[in-house]
């Protein structure tokens, strides 16, 4: 789920527990990348549009106003004036964010392994982990090679997270999707260099599914363009990584009827997957029984932009140190984790 020459960092979210772990990874990222002499994140400007009743838009108009993020909002018109790259409905709203970047995230995971090593870390890689059980005060971490006994674990597994939280006594409500990208030709590639293109994300009414692009940034050099959440329910151990036809050739309808300079031809394919809640929001919490085990899925599609601000809290809460976050949307005794997860869409 982490992976690919780009990823989205934005302070743009509709409520302001959300903006400040943002705030919080934005300063993160600033410091590593100064520490490795590099621009992260690389700022481009970004933009939320959709109609008046679209999903979360007017909520994070209003959560920007209250935690005094700095935004505009703009119609259509001036939307198509600034970027007329994009076709946006005519009553469409839109809310100007400067603060979007990229983090190229291949890159950021091989600055987030270099600093854990030199900081004493021991990175045990391709050594599948078996099993994670509590021991007493402690667990033991089973692997592949070996058996691990330590005093804190943090359980962050991703897509394999349902699995491991059964053995543990925990029935969590996820579901898996396998999520595909494209990246598509520009006629003129120097119109979606990033501060000429926005990252965009345009919202629906009543639906989760959201269209977004990226400036180009990069290799390959495409417009990168996805429709979220229309992937398939998978398992986690499944390892098909195919193309779904159905989702491309929606995602080429939707971009067709969206962006202008494009010259049709789809330089790229790939795929991802996506550890959704019920609610789309992350748990980070410690298991109700075993509080040595913290048990998390900081995913639901949107979790790689706060890697290092939610590591920092992870660490406070295996060591039962503060951590100055509010974190109870994240408990792992919500109503919504009582529930089940499902989606219906059509485009």
């Amino acid at each position: 789920s982490s992976h690919g020459p780009s990823r989205i960092i934005r302070r743009t979210y509709q409520s302001e527990d959300y903006i400040e772990l943002a705030d919080g990874a934005f300063a993160l990222w600033e410091t590593l990348g100064a520490e490795a002499g590099e621009e992260l994140p690389v700022r481009c400007g970004g933009l939320d549009f959709g109609p008046p009743d679209a999903n979360h838009l007017a909520a994070l108009g209003a959560a920007m106003e209250r935690a005094g993020v700095a935004h505009e909002q703009i119609d259509a018109a001036e939307i198509r004036r600034r970027f007329p790259q994009l076709t946006p409905p005519e009553d469409a709203i839109g809310f100007y964010q400067p603060d979007y970047g990229i983090l190229p995230a291949d890159r950021c995971l091989q600055l987030l392994a270099a600093g854990a090593r030199a900081a004493g870390a021991d990175l045990r890689e391709q050594e599948p982990v078996l099993a994670v059980t509590p021991s007493g005060d402690g667990a033991e971490v089973r692997t592949a090679r070996a058996t691990y006994r330590a005093a804190r674990v943090v359980l962050a597994p991703g897509s394999w997270l349902g699995p491991f939280a059964a053995a543990l006594g925990l029935d969590l409500p996820l579901t898996v999707l396998k999520e595909q990208l494209s990246h598509f030709e520009a006629v003129d590639p120097s119109e979606f260099a990033p501060g000429r293109f926005p990252l965009y994300i345009q919202r629906f009414p009543n639906s989760r599914v959201f269209g977004a692009g990226f400036p180009i940034y990069g290799e390959p050099a495409g417009v990168k363009l996805l429709i979220d959440r229309l992937g398939p329910v998978v398992a986690p151990d499944d390892p098909d990584r195919s193309i779904e036809p159905d989702i491309l050739a929606t995602l080429e309808r939707y971009v067709a009827a969206t962006v202008r300079g494009l010259t049709g031809r789809i330089l790229l394919t790939t795929v991802c997957r996506y550890t959704m809640t019920p609610d789309e929001d992350f748990i980070l919490d410690a298991h109700p029984l075993h509080p040595q085990i913290v048990i998390v899925s900081a995913c639901s599609g949107h979790g790689f932009k706060f890697a290092p601000e939610i590591g920092r809290i992870l660490a406070a809460l295996a060591l039962g140190e503060p951590h100055g976050r509010d974190i109870a949307r994240f408990r792992l005794d919500r109503p919504s984790l009582l529930g089940s997860w499902s989606a219906t869409v059509s485009a």
